[in-house]
């Protein structure tokens, strides 16, 4: 015999619900009905209507306000993301423009122009030792002093990238740029940081890997949980010489990551 698999209610009214959202009856912005009316409205326990708008958030298609209630999460258009060597990169800022994959590199200057609505949260850091895989990435010993630092950045007020990344002590211990937050060159590029203090950063390589958001991942950048991010291991060079490693997360259906590589002839 056929067995009969009954779909749980708070999954069959999330169901319906997601259908008015794509319809436009809910449309985006807009508060979704209470928990006490949407148990009305689909004759079922207050229980089952709660289930059913946090699975709905859960996929990203609604958030909560605190205080306000739970709205259908607004549409965002992807942005295209330069990780060349733009001059917004080289201050530390993201180079970013809605229209770049259609209209080529951007123009420089202009407060409208990419990155100028760029913000980037001041980093938190602290002294550690260098785990085996930091270390294999700034080829220096296991346990190294290096210097951690986390922080995020926003673009037009919505987040647009996480960083971690991680200077060895020995370069920039003791000078003034020690700490990506404070100093001469506090919130700069590591370029002009490390230009500062005498170095010449010669290259930047960077491996990106799409994969799903983890929880504090999605929770820091606002997405919805299983999300898709691009999570980029950047690594700073002067010659063969690491001088910072960092590892990025970026929300792929913000953003699309454009990467300009010169033809030149072998010399």
């Amino acid at each position: 015999m056929r067995r009969l698999v009954r779909v749980a209610s708070y999954r069959r009214v999330a169901e319906d619900i997601r259908r008015r959202i794509e319809s436009g009856e809910f449309a985006p912005g807009a508060p979704l009905p209470s928990r006490a009316h949407l148990a009305a409205q689909y004759a079922v326990g207050a229980n089952v209507a709660a289930a059913a708008v946090r699975l709905l958030v859960s996929e990203g298609l609604a958030r909560g306000r605190t205080g306000s209630g739970v709205f259908v999460r607004e549409r965002v258009s992807a942005s295209t993301m330069a990780r060349s060597w733009t001059q917004e990169r080289l201050q530390g800022r993201l180079a970013v423009h809605p229209d770049l994959r259609r209209s080529g590199p951007p123009a420089p200057g202009g407060d409208d122009g990419p990155g100028a609505r760029s913000e980037r949260g001041t980093p938190s850091s602290r002294t550690e030792g260098a785990d085996p895989g930091i270390a294999r990435r700034l080829r220096v010993p296991p346990g190294e002093p290096v210097i951690r630092s986390a922080y995020q950045l926003s673009n037009d007020g919505l987040p647009a990238m996480i960083c971690v990344s991680w200077e060895p002590l020995r370069i920039t211990g003791g000078t003034p740029v020690s700490l990506p937050g404070a100093g001469p060159l506090a919130g700069g590029s590591v370029v002009a940081r490390m230009s500062y203090i005498g170095i010449r950063v010669t290259r930047s390589t960077e491996t990106v890997t799409a994969r799903l958001a983890t929880p504090d991942e999605a929770a820091a950048l606002d997405l919805g949980r299983g999300a898709a991010v691009a999570a980029i291991e950047r690594t700073y060079w002067a010659g063969e010489r690491p001088l910072e490693t960092a590892d990025l997360v970026v929300p792929g259906d913000r953003f699309h990551l454009a990467y300009e590589i010169p033809a030149e002839p072998d010399r």
